[in-house]
């Protein structure tokens, strides 16, 4: 990618080949549909992000947009983008911006709405970690955030606050009613396999209540 703003270059296209990747993955493993979900990377003082409407398992290198991590009011939109009418960063930039701001030992920021999640969030349902031991054990806290508008700064500022709640250690994952999961982590790979755990525990959560309504209905 050219290293239109500065940014080393190699560090650039690490961090983009690392987002087309994880998107791939998301697609192979059904955890992502149409356009939903994001993913991005911090390099430095700017992030590689998603655009909006467009699938994250079918993007390219080029596809992926920097935006600053913090804000110019002389922009004049969320995105840093001014009023122009190209491609467009994710419509969760606002989450993405707030945890980078309020964790600094975060790298990488993924997002998708997983489907297990959605249905038992509906249903008024919160898996624990404790219900498997690999949770337990990678997972060992799921903080829960109620439903707010998607990409605004209510969800924004819940979200981050989730994540730096106490006690130590931090939480790394976030559970979003009807909204699926926020995962971080020090690379983009490690916040991408929290989303998978995320997504298990809520599966076999989900199948744990059908068993047990089925138990009852005999």
């Amino acid at each position: 990618m050219p290293d239109h703003l500065g940014m080393d270059a190699f560090a650039h296209l690490e961090a983009a080949e690392a987002i087309v990747r994880a998107g791939a993955r998301l697609g192979a493993r059904g955890l992502i549909v149409a356009a939903e979900g994001n993913l991005s990377i911090r390099l430095g003082d700017q992030l590689l992000v998603t655009p909006s409407g467009r699938r994250k398992d079918e993007l390219s290198v080029e596809d992926l947009l920097l935006v600053p991590l913090d804000l110019d009011p002389a922009a004049g939109d969320e995105a840093g983008y001014g009023e122009g009418t190209g491609p467009r960063p994710s419509s969760d930039i606002a989450v993405h911006r707030a945890v980078y701001r309020a964790r600094p030992d975060v790298r990488a920021v993924a997002h998708a709405h997983l489907a297990a999640s959605l249905g038992l969030t509906i249903a008024g349902e919160r898996p624990s970690p404790d219900d498997l031991p690999e949770t337990r054990l990678l997972l060992p806290r799921l903080p829960f955030v109620a439903l707010l508008p998607m990409g605004s700064p209510e969800i924004a500022a819940a979200v981050a606050a989730a994540l730096t709640e106490p006690p130590e250690p931090l939480a790394t994952a976030v559970l979003q009613e009807r909204h699926g999961a926020v995962t971080v982590g020090t690379t983009l790979e490690a916040a991408v396999d929290r989303l998978e755990l995320v997504d298990l525990l809520c599966r076999v959560r989900r199948d744990a209540l059908l068993i047990e309504a089925s138990r009852r209905a005999r």
